[in-house]
């Protein structure tokens, strides 16, 4: 990641950008109901020494075969310069600073509902696997 504050986030090119500069760029844009991406992308900048890496995305079901349901939102949306998500998943260090991004992002000052995700066998299903004892954050917006 190359850019540590707003501004200099701002600042790069798509070129420059790493993917997660780019993850932090959309979630920045975001704005919806009590949902300020300005906001949050800033204090994610802030503390980013408790986790490697953030995206934000909408929960889809998975359909064997057929296309996942309320999967392609997104998708439809984009004609509209729209980026549908409502979910931030953070990937903490380790469980205590997964506990430590909780209380920064309670529910109460950013509107969302928070969680943490510290069960190892958890973690590592939904990660595909992980070498470390990580804990994932999600906060989801109404």
């Amino acid at each position: 990641m190359k850019a540590d504050s707003v501004e200099q986030l701002k600042g790069l090119t798509l070129g420059e950008a790493t993917a997660q500069d780019i993850q932090v760029e959309l979630i920045r844009r975001g704005q919806h109901n009590a949902f300020d991406g300005e906001r949050v992308a800033a204090k994610l900048l802030e503390c980013r020494d408790l986790w490697d890496a953030v995206m934000m995305d909408r929960f889809a079901l998975s359909n064997p075969g057929k296309l996942p349901s309320l999967g392609l939102v997104k998708l439809r949306d984009l004609p509209y310069d729209d980026w549908n998500v409502d979910t931030l998943y953070i990937l903490a260090r380790d469980k205590q600073a997964g506990h430590k991004l909780a209380e920064i992002f309670d529910m109460e000052s950013w509107g969302g509902m928070v969680s943490v995700h510290d069960d190892r066998a958890d973690v590592d299903s939904a990660l595909g696997g992980c070498p470390d004892e990580k804990a994932v954050v999600v906060i989801w917006w109404d």
